[in-house]
């Protein structure tokens, strides 16, 4: 499974660990980041599992209480993109406007 990020999405990812880091801790941001490299363990294993967002053909999963990645998945050619860090407290209009 090949797996990429989007240009917004990789902006968006460190922009998380940044803010997270300044406005918490590091220890914060870490764990951020664990929480994410454990669903992509999961994602590039079994990329359907994850429920589909809205109805799109994007998939979904939640890192923590506050965000959720946004995902393609082509079977075809084998690739899991990262599409976009959502906060949940956002409106999903918005972001299906954006995908």
């Amino acid at each position: 499974m090949k797996l990429t990020y989007s240009l917004i999405a990789r902006e968006e990812y460190l922009e998380i660990l940044y803010f997270l880091a300044d406005n918490y801790s590091e220890v914060t941001a870490l764990k951020f980041e664990e929480d994410f490299l454990s669903n992509i363990k999961h994602l590039e294993n079994f990329p359907e599992s994850f429920p589909k967002f809205h109805n799109t053909c994007k998939r979904k999963f939640k890192v923590n209480k506050n965000v959720t990645v946004i995902f393609q998945f082509n079977e075809n050619e084998g690739t899991v993109e990262i599409l976009n860090f959502w906060f949940n407290r956002s409106n999903p209009d918005l972001l299906l406007q954006h995908l």
